[in-house]
């Protein structure tokens, strides 16, 4: 049984708790751009300090432990990935790995302070919604102006560099907010008089009422500017959160089944019109931006193929891209495609479905696992009617149409709201287990040296290689050259500094060293303009056909892009194959791009100065 320390323990311990918790989300959140920065320092400093903390409940509060069905799925998916990441090693799974390990030592931390001090989850609770409160207070001041957003296509993005994101941050925090007003609802008879709200006592209003309050602002401010951002995916996760809260909360079902045995065709014409009704809105969800609809659809089918290619273990964490840019061309050149696929086809970081993309990664089992650590979770909070319950269905939700594991905030917001999980009690730990506890929290401390020090690494050589890459502004791309190898061990798993540094070999002349770091690139990006440089290094060593393969490969990539084909018309043309050079240019001049640029317009003019000489002729360059 658990035991109650004193008030003058308790009571510091929470106050730690909720400025740990602080520590961890608010530098989180802080993200206007997307590459790696020094917020992952101060979260992985706050995990440390959680788990420190996990530590000291455990002591003081001796809670009898229990493993529960999430938590064994969680074990067996970090062991799943955990083998695959030794056995099938790449470039960037051990940034992938690192951020799982932190996951990891986040859950444990939160998962014995929560079965130690309930008080706690309603503590973060409330914490989450003053987060989003705060965010959506800076959303407001974008969309009217008074403040400037982190990315210049989009009006509103919050304190995160994209509206994509920021939604997905706001939709859970919406629910839970929504969530917490249905289960704090008895606090609203405290609130009708003033005399009734003195009488309180501080517990009572520290407890019931102030989670009731904040979360009636919470759930009004994100509800204001959710639609402003214009994610569809974050829409329809809110809605399902609410949708599974309204059946909770106002009996539906009975409801329902009461109303269609007295008024049985009413009910049902009712129903199909409502049917009707929700067809119709998805439909025009999937017209309002229908070539990012059909992009998705694309890349899912992309992430399906290769999780079908290598079912058992998968690409391995980290090589998704690498692996997406693959079968993507191998798509395209397996068969003439409709012009709508071509044209919404690109070169994304993520698969858009965390689900599938963790298939892709870790194969089959990986997926099952996933599914059922978040399936589990899901199902025992909604049981039990927890607002974590509900925010976690709705970033199940969103995942399952963008990438939220991949960005830090998100990615701690799931760990956090899966934390708070209490499924049915199955496995006891032993009676030695406060041994077993302290060991495996003492040894989540030792792993957090090397993971913080690798981390400090990273940010560091990213902060000096970023005053590093504006020489080329001035054509000092031999500067890159010098300070590459040196930045080369900590940053292999950033496709952009493997693309910076192999296109400075390039401009250098170093074509052979060049191909090297653009091979590394090809395998964790799926940016065609690694096979274009690495064409141009092949022409330049004269082997002119690797530089066509390359060329070709580029192309079916991402067909609508004319670039590599110009480079192949050139590359004909240098090497006296008039035929195919005066070939090639004519489908650059015919091809219709889904968005046309100058770039593009320029390539056309001068191909079609190559089109003025018959085919047969001497074409010059």
């Amino acid at each position: 049984m658990t035991r109650c320390p004193h008030p003058l323990l308790r009571y510091p311990l929470a106050f730690l708790f909720v400025v740990a918790a602080w520590f961890l989300l608010v530098p989180a959140l802080d993200m206007p751009v997307q590459e790696l920065q020094g917020n992952v320092l101060l979260s992985l400093r706050a995990t440390a300090a959680l788990t420190a903390l996990a530590a000291c409940y455990y002591l003081c509060y001796l809670p009898r432990l229990y493993v529960n069905r999430t938590d064994m799925y969680a074990i067996l998916f970090l062991g799943w990935v955990t083998a695959g990441r030794f056995l099938w090693p790449g470039l960037a799974s051990a940034v992938r790995y690192d951020e799982l390990l932190q996951a990891a030592m986040l859950y444990a931390a939160l998962r014995i302070i929560f079965t130690a001090e309930r008080r706690t989850m309603t503590l973060l609770l409330m914490l989450l919604c003053v987060l989003g409160i705060y965010e959506a207070w800076v959303g407001i001041r974008q969309i009217y102006g008074f403040a400037q957003s982190n990315h210049g296509l989009f009006r509103i993005t919050g304190t995160l560099f994209n509206p994509g994101p920021y939604a997905g941050f706001i939709a859970p925090v919406f629910v839970c907010a929504a969530a917490c007003v249905a289960r704090y609802r008895f606090a609203e008879r405290a609130l009708r008089t003033w005399g009734s709200l003195r009488r309180l006592r501080a517990g009572v209003l520290l407890w019931g009422v102030a989670p009731y309050l904040l979360g009636w602002v919470a759930a009004l401010m994100t509800v204001v500017v959710l639609p402003a951002s214009m994610s569809r995916a974050a829409l329809v996760a809110a809605a399902v959160g609410c949708g599974a809260l309204a059946f909770r909360v106002w009996n539906v079902r009975g409801r329902f089944r009461y109303v269609y045995r007295a008024h049985p065709l009413r009910v049902g014409v009712l129903s199909g019109l409502a049917v009707l009704l929700l067809a119709g809105v998805g439909a025009g969800a999937y017209h309002i931006k229908r070539p990012s609809a059909e992009g998705r659809l694309l890349m899912w089918k992309i992430d399906t193929q290769i999780m079908l290619r290598h079912p058992l273990c998968g690409a391995g964490i980290g090589n998704f891209a690498g692996a997406f840019g693959e079968e993507q061309a191998r798509y395209f050149a397996s068969e003439e495609r409709p012009k709508a696929e071509t044209q919404v086809a690109g070169c994304p970081e993520a698969g858009f479905n965390e689900f599938l993309q963790t298939g892709a990664e870790t194969g089959a089992g990986g997926l099952v696992l996933l599914l059922l650590i978040t399936g589990s979770a899901i199902v025992s909070q909604l049981r039990r009617g927890a607002p974590f319950g509900y925010g976690l269905l709705a970033v199940a939700v969103f995942a399952c149409f963008s990438y939220p594991w991949g960005v830090l905030p998100l990615r701690l917001l799931f760990v956090v709201l899966l934390a708070g999980t209490c499924s049915k009690r199955v496995v006891p730990i032993p009676g030695r287990g406060h041994v077993v506890v302290l060991l495996a929290l003492a040894g989540c401390l030792v792993c957090w040296t090397g993971l913080c020090s690798r981390y400090a690494r990273r940010v560091e050589a990213r902060r000096q290689w970023s005053e590093v890459r504006i020489w080329p502004n001035s054509g000092r791309y031999d500067y890159l050259v010098e300070d590459g190898p040196r930045y080369h061990d900590a940053l292999q798993g950033d496709f952009r500094f493997l693309y910076d540094y192999g296109y400075a070999l390039h401009k250098t002349g170093s074509y052979r060293q060049s191909n090297e770091i653009l091979r590394e690139g090809m395998r964790i990006s799926s940016d065609p303009m690694f096979w274009n440089i690495a064409g141009r290094n092949y022409e330049m060593l004269g082997d002119v056909a690797a530089a066509e393969l390359a060329y070709l490969h580029a192309h079916r990539m991402i067909p609508d892009r004319v670039y590599p084909l110009y480079l192949l018309a050139k590359l004909y043309l240098a090497d006296g194959q008039t035929e195919k050079a005066f070939a090639t240019a004519c489908r650059v001049i015919a091809h219709k791009p889904k968005v046309e640029s100058v770039q593009t317009r320029e390539m056309q003019a001068e191909l079609r100065k190559l089109l003025e000489m018959p085919p047969s002729g001497e074409i010059r360059e």
